[in-house]
């Protein structure tokens, strides 16, 4: 196991889905939008842009509003789909479904990094700063996710309209970040699948 302070934040990283009744504070929030923005930007157009939500209120009712756009949207995925992605989908459904899945996990932070348009690598850019910002949280003590089920939120006008983002910005990454409640989780990872190397 190697004892390089920045490899093992790596491998420690996971996503986290239990958070504390614990905010984060004003100092760590503005350190994990630093280390957002000092990952890579293609030609360093640095298009990243942030919308920071607290308020958890808020953010249960954005939960309930996402959770109904993505049941619509894999009901209509489901027509006319083979067996196999049918039943994925229908699992979705039912946890979608579930009025206590909270989509945030209860987390007491979320981040919202967008791209804005233009020449270069604007997705790839933003990509890579919610991994920084993740790693980052994960210094500090803090457990972070990636929530794949709050990508309509560009779609829905109750939540756009509020957010303010500028219409030509695309969502990237929604992050949630927080105090884990309990012990960070564990997971194995694979070994990496090489391809070919040449030498």
């Amino acid at each position: 196991m190697t004892t390089n302070a920045a490899l093992e934040n790596i491998y420690a990283r996971r996503s986290v889905r239990a958070y504390a009744d614990q905010l984060v504070s004003e100092e760590m929030i503005n350190e994990i939008l630093k280390a957002g923005t000092f990952a890579p930007t293609g030609m360093n157009r640095q298009p990243l842009r942030f919308a920071i939500v607290t308020n958890r209120e808020l953010m249960l009712r954005w939960s309930d509003l996402c959770k109904a756009w993505n049941v619509n949207f894999f009901k209509q995925q489901q027509v006319g789909a083979d067996p196999t992605k049918a039943e994925a989908l229908g699992r979705y459904i039912r946890m979608l479904s579930e009025p206590s899945n909270n989509i945030f996990h209860a987390a007491p932070l979320l981040v919202l990094v967008y791209a804005a348009p233009g020449p270069g690598t604007p997705m790839e850019d933003a990509c890579l700063a919610a991994e920084n910002m993740m790693l980052a949280a994960r210094a500090m003590g803090l457990g972070s996710c990636w929530i794949g089920f709050a990508k309509p939120i560009p779609m829905i006008p109750e939540i756009s309209t509020k957010i303010g983002a500028p219409a030509d910005l695309q969502l990237v990454a929604p992050l949630v970040f927080g105090h884990p409640k309990g012990e960070f989780p564990k997971g194995a990872r694979k070994e990496p699948v090489v391809l070919n190397r040449l030498d």
